[in-house]
């Protein structure tokens, strides 16, 4: 079944389409592409007169939306292309208290990538990869200076294709540095994303292009789970894990079934869904916390 949330270009109508999530304190967005997670300066006071950026105006109207005195607080960031799962928090004291967690790394964030390369590209069926990367006017390289970020990932190969040099990879982000896994996939498995024209420059096979249309401007980088803690006002046990995955993006879902990757799908990744501690639920009355798809 096709996911019931479609991924459209930034558009302001979209806006209230894309929250999967919300409960007393967090909001969890289904981000779309070409959306740069990043506010103008002083976005909150800013002159109603003058033209705002697509995020602070997403933040504007999610203030209305859930009739709030500030705009909700971005507690970290997906790159521009990258669609998927993003948190924001609705107060102060969460915006410090998720945070904290993003900080302290206890955050786990699930990502899928279509990949250019077969089953014979990869050695092994999983791995992890703990290559540092440099930053250097907006590009992001191996890093070979002492100024060089430690950046981790862990990889596991989902399935390959029978019709083209195209795989489905499940990654974990263990750190969250710019552009991390388009570096690590390209760089270090060999296997870039598809889509990404700025860590390779090979032309996209025509095994690829005859299995499946790959739409121009399209990076097939998908945040598809975020489980980070929240706390219950009652019972006893205050603690638990809240995970909120995103539906797969149509196209994305396409391109799968087109080049024969729809058995290795997982129905819970293509839907998505709420857990708590690992169990599907439709609400979190605790927290006041909703499904909203």
């Amino acid at each position: 079944m096709l996911p019931r949330l479609s991924i459209r270009p930034v558009s302001r109508v979209a806006w209230p389409a894309t929250t999967l999530y919300a409960d007393r304190g967090v909001i969890v967005l289904n981000k779309p592409p070409g959306l740069i997670c990043q506010t103008s300066p002083s976005s909150q006071d800013v002159d109603p007169a003058l033209p705002k950026d697509d995020f602070s105006q997403l933040l504007d109207d999610l203030k209305g939306v859930f009739d709030l005195p500030k705009q909700p607080y971005h507690v970290h960031r997906l790159d521009k292309a990258t669609t998927g799962t993003l948190v924001l928090a609705k107060n102060d004291r969460v915006a410090r208290e998720l945070c904290g967690q993003f900080e302290n790394r206890t955050v786990d964030k699930t990502y899928l990538a279509l990949v250019r390369g077969g089953r014979k590209s990869f050695a092994e069926t999983s791995g992890e990869i703990r290559e540092p990367l440099d930053f250097a006017d907006g590009y992001v390289s191996l890093g070979s200076t002492a100024k060089a970020k430690f950046a981790a990932t862990d990889w596991e190969l989902v399935g390959s294709s029978p019709k083209a040099p195209l795989s489905l990879l499940r990654l974990k982000l263990r750190t969250g540095l710019k552009h991390q896994l388009r570096v690590h996939l390209s760089h270090c498995l060999h296997t870039p994303i598809l889509g990404d024209t700025v860590y390779t420059k090979s032309l996209i096979h025509q095994q690829i292009r005859a299995a499946t249309t790959v739409p121009h401007n399209r990076l097939f980088l998908h945040a598809s789970n975020i489980s980070f803690h929240r706390y219950n006002k009652t019972g006893a046990k205050k603690r638990f894990l809240l995970g909120v995955t995103s539906p797969m993006p149509r196209d994305f879902l396409r391109i799968c079934m087109d080049a024969g990757l729809g058995p290795f799908l997982d129905k819970k990744e293509v839907e998505g869904g709420l857990f708590a501690d690992g169990e599907p639920v439709d609400n979190l009355p605790d927290v006041e916390g909703t499904w909203m798809t």
